[in-house]
């Protein structure tokens, strides 16, 4: 019996019918002009590949012409609007002066405000609207403006204000001073204390023409405080309120307060008055610092005579816990990591001997750090942490029985051109901070005068007298800190120079 074929046997050798028809209609005797036919197809085929390679070759070592485009644009520029800035306005105090309404606030007078422009026009009206009742009046926060360039738009015009005011009412003693400051929807006020004695308000100022709605975080000495009342506050257009920092948080040593605005900005304040037992001592305004930072620059820190403030320590009344004479830096940096901080106090113009420390800050903790042993004088406080944080220090000054502090915020650095006004007040002092490793020389010039150069050596800083209510612009340098301090006769107050208004740029618009 005949063997079957493998699988694969019978798929090679087996051809169906229709198949063996097709295969024997195409096959065909192989002649000569064949052969030929199929060599010149060869030819062919050989020939053009020949010319791909040529023409890849070509491509790579010929230079192709380059072709540029240029994306269609426009130029435009923003409808120029007034530069602005808020004055806080005048003193307040809680209760009227027969101690009626203790929960109102109330104003004690008004306060000197000066104003200056690179344009020459300055406009200034009143708040419209205020919880203590001042609105419309010369005691209300002052709003400032001036005119863009009518002919040239995109010119950048400052402005610049600074506020005083010398109190002498009853428990309400000393003297206070505050820049002019752009309203945010973003602050820090770093300063104050609601313990006996101490009365803190928050201010609120709305310049818009729109209300704004404020939510406030707090923090303390023991961490974040949770307090109805602090979101949703509605501040009215041309409108301020005034609100009780006790109100929220009674007993408070340490407070830390973070302002967040939407629909219209606000300049946030504190202002701050001391009472201790049955003699006044001292009020002041506390500006906002600038958002946290890896590095807090303190310029023009005013030390008083540590024997004066011993005089009034050692007085009966004045002897309280804890005892707010001492210069302090408060710090305070958000979060819940234990945060390096590296701390150098350095004499202003050299002299003197400063301080330099570290210290392991409790994130989400305010701590009040004493910086003890200084001479009197004048200094810079730099801070330094990995961790973003916000900072400020509290001085005292005496003379005789006449007292009175200062809370001295983190200013802004400063780049290629400011302007800032010296506010009236006893001796006011520019003090300017150098942060780089290169000298620097400032152009200090009155809007009304001849330039002054000065000349600041790296890491160092110096201090210029002024002329009080007169406008100064400074120009011709890289980075620098600035502040203004006013003393004499147991009074002090100090403010920050504060970064211009951002002006109308052209901005270049793609479809």
């Amino acid at each position: 019996m005949a063997e079957e074929p493998s699988g694969e046997e019978f798929v090679k050798n087996e051809v169906f019918p229709e198949q063996e028809e097709l295969q024997s209609s195409t096959r065909r005797p192989v002649t000569a002009r064949g052969l030929a036919i199929v060599g010149g197809r060869a030819a062919v085929g050989l020939a053009g590949v020949g010319v791909a390679a040529l023409t890849i070759v070509a491509s790579v070592f010929l230079q192709l012409p380059v072709v540029q485009s240029t994306a269609p644009s426009t130029l435009i520029t923003p409808v120029a609007t007034a530069q602005q800035l808020v004055c806080p306005g005048g003193i307040l105090r809680l209760a009227s002066d027969s101690g009626q309404d203790a929960t109102a606030a109330f104003g004690l007078g008004s306060a000197t405000v000066r104003s200056g422009s690179s344009s020459g026009s300055v406009d200034s009206v009143d708040a419209a609207a205020s919880d203590a009742g001042t609105g419309g009046t010369p005691a209300a926060p002052t709003i400032i403006s001036t005119p863009p360039d009518a002919t040239d738009p995109s010119q950048r015009i400052l402005l610049s204000g600074a506020q005083s005011e010398q109190v002498d009412s009853g428990d309400y003693v000393g003297l206070a001073a505050a820049d002019c400051g752009i309203a945010s929807g973003d602050s820090w006020l770093v300063g104050g204390a609601t313990t006996t004695g101490r009365t803190t308000l928050l201010t609120l100022t709305n310049p818009t023409e729109v209300s704004a709605t404020v939510n406030l975080e707090l923090f303390g000495e023991n961490g974040a405080i949770a307090a109805p009342g602090t979101s949703g506050i509605i501040v009215p257009a041309s409108g301020q309120r005034v609100l009780s920092l006790a109100g929220f948080a009674p007993g408070l040593v340490s407070p830390v307060v973070h302002v967040m605005s939407t629909g219209g900005q606000v300049q946030a304040t504190m202002q701050q008055s001391v009472l201790r037992g049955l003699d006044p001592g001292g009020i002041d305004i506390v500006e906002s610092s600038g958002s946290p930072s890896t590095m807090s620059v303190i310029p023009g820190v005013v030390v008083g005579d540590e024997t004066a403030i011993a005089a009034v320590r050692s007085s009966t009344s004045a002897s309280e816990v804890p005892d707010d004479f001492a210069t302090v830096l408060r710090l305070f940096a958000p979060g819940e990591e234990v945060v390096p901080v590296t701390v150098r106090v350095v004499p202003e113009s050299g002299s003197g001997a400063g301080a330099s420390f570290s210290y392991d800050l409790d994130g989400g903790l305010v701590t009040d750090v004493p910086i003890q042993e200084l001479e009197p004088g004048t200094y810079t406080v730099i801070v330094e942490s990995p961790i973003p944080s916000v900072a400020s220090v509290r001085a005292s000054s005496a003379a005789g029985p006449a007292t009175d502090f200062a809370w001295f915020t983190s200013a802004q650095k400063l780049g290629a051109l400011a302007q800032f006004t010296a506010a009236v007040g006893p001796n006011p002092v520019l003090h300017v901070y150098n942060p780089t490793i290169a000298e620097s020389t400032v152009s200090l010039t009155p809007l009304d005068g001849p330039a002054v150069s000065v000349v600041v050596a790296a890491g160092s800083s110096v201090a210029v007298a002024l002329v009080a209510g007169t406008s100064y612009s400074l120009g011709e340098f890289d980075s620098v800190h600035a502040a203004v301090s006013l003393t004499g006769n147991g009074m002090l107050a100090r403010y920050s120079v504060h970064p211009p208004g951002v002006g109308s740029s052209p901005i270049r618009i793609y479809p």
